[in-house]
């Protein structure tokens, strides 16, 4: 009944919000054991695509991050974490996530030189796991955004890290006014499972083109993320 309660009444506020959500954490925990486990997959599966055309093997891994931490929950309801007065709100903002990068040269011995390797693009596909087919869509996100893969030599690896989007606040906004409006199915505290795949595209330094594609499951829903 505890939970019921607080699930009608989403703004809540004040220190019952935490036993409340770890409540919620063990239901997730007992309702996905068999398909999933909760708060995401872990890091990203490697993936290349096109690459092999630029004589460079890469292999990608995405974490996603929030407020510091890495996570795989995106909380799209901003909480009160105290009611005061004046109240004080939980943090929200987008979801980011680290990509990493490793390259290699396809062939060690190769006399050509391979050349440095320049992301221009990428997109988020956002698809639903089949524990969540009933729910809300996500839109897709392509950025524009120019990374530098530095060409790997010999039997060498080039590692690079950078920033990119995971979930934005307006897809986050929009997927609780989709969740509370009825029309879809969901779980308790509107906590669903979703996969993001990125595609990254761009060319080399002498113009070839080339792409990959990385990916890691996520949950979206309602997330405790007050301090």
């Amino acid at each position: 009944m505890i939970f019921i309660k607080r699930v009608m009444n989403m703004k809540t506020g004040g220190k019952m919000k935490r036993n409340y959500f770890l409540l919620l954490t063990a239901y997730c925990l007992l309702l996905t054991a068999f398909i999933w486990g909760c708060g995401g997959g872990g890091p990203g599966s490697p993936g290349s695509s096109g690459t092999e055309d630029t004589g460079v093997k890469i292999d990608a891994t995405i974490v996603p991050e929030y407020l510091g931490d890495s996570t795989y929950s995106v909380d799209v309801f901003q909480d009160i974490c105290d009611p005061g007065p004046p109240p004080d709100y939980e943090e929200f903002t987008d979801h980011g996530a680290t990509l990493t990068i490793h390259a290699r040269l396809l062939n060690p011995n190769a006399t050509f030189q391979a050349g440095d390797l320049y992301i221009e693009k990428y997109t988020v596909e956002y698809r639903r796991s089949p524990d969540s087919i009933g729910t809300p869509p996500i839109l897709s996100d392509t950025r524009y955004k120019t990374i530098v893969i530095p060409a790997p030599s010999g039997t060498g690896e080039t590692t690079v890290t950078d920033t990119v989007i995971f979930v934005d606040l307006i897809r986050k906004d929009k997927y609780a006014s989709d969740i509370l409006s009825g029309q879809y199915s969901s779980s308790l505290a509107y906590i669903n499972n979703y996969t993001a795949t990125y595609t990254f595209k761009g060319k080399n330094e002498y113009g070839t083109e080339f792409s990959f594609k990385t990916q890691t499951d996520f949950q979206i829903g309602w997330f405790d993320y007050c301090d």
